[in-house]
């Protein structure tokens, strides 16, 4: 695919000759097809946030609105997903099933005005070690990655939870932000089927450490959830291990036949 250089009064900018944007069509739909082809061709890619608006607009040379306005048709399309100060990122296809739907622990948190938010606060792949390779049934040295994710309640600490999955089972976990979507929305956008979970409950006092940054009260218990995840073929694809503030959740549980 060639490509042309253009300047204009404000900026220059280089696009591709096929996306060249004219006159005969509106803008924002021109974009909004750029955007879409880009999505299909996989340069931007599911669960990944695509360039901010103002990234488009000096690419293109348009103005903010316009990029605005073709976005927004995506978002309204379930194609893409604006996520307030993290920015819009790419939907893949989903699991229309929930945990509830499959039995198991559901978390009940404070409801009306309280909001929830999701830190991605470190991701890395490490070597599997005897533990999680005798888990995954891979070798001790290949790699993991590990992901812990800060999650807090109206900017007050609520939960920690750490995620587990083998690079060779989902290496695009690297560049997606898993704290936008859920483990199973990632797996359904990278074509991998989660067949079952299955859910652990425990109560536990915690580590000095962890209590400190839960900021857990003396006296307030520690909920520590954890859940496997397999493919249809019987093999763990994935473990995560959540601690809970007692104080700030409560739980049901739902079962089925």
């Amino acid at each position: 695919m060639s490509f042309f250089y253009a300047k204009s009064r404000t900026c220059s900018f280089i696009v591709y000759e096929d996306e060249k944007l004219s006159y005969r069509t509106p803008i924002y739909l021109q974009l909004r097809e750029i955007i879409r082809n880009r999505i299909e061709e996989g340069e931007y890619l599911p669960g990944t946030a695509i360039p901010s608006e103002n990234k488009l607009a000096e690419t293109y040379g348009i103005n903010r609105l316009t990029v605005r306005n073709a976005v927004d048709t995506l978002v309204n399309e379930g194609v893409l997903q604006r996520v307030q100060g993290k920015g819009v990122f790419v939907v893949g296809d989903k699991y229309e099933e929930n945990l509830e739907e499959h039995g198991g622990f559901v978390s009940i948190m404070s409801s009306g005005s309280k909001r929830v938010s999701v830190k991605e606060q470190s991701k890395v792949y490490r070597p599997a070690g005897n533990k999680f390779a005798n888990y995954f049934n891979i070798e001790p040295e290949d790699l993991i990655f590990c992901v812990r994710h800060f999650i807090t309640l109206d900017g007050e600490p609520l939960s920690i939870e750490d995620i587990y999955v083998p690079k060779e089972v989902l290496p695009e976990l690297e560049v997606v932000n898993s704290s936008v979507f859920t483990i199973k929305d990632i797996f359904a956008f990278y074509g991998i089927e989660l067949s079952s979970m299955q859910q652990t409950m425990e109560i536990i006092e915690g580590t000095a450490k962890l209590r400190k940054l839960l900021g857990a009260p003396e006296g307030v218990a520690i909920i520590m959830l954890g859940c496997d995840y397999w493919d249809s073929n019987g093999r763990a694809i994935a473990y995560s291990r959540s601690f809970i503030r007692s104080d700030r959740s409560s739980f049901t549980i739902r079962l089925h036949d």
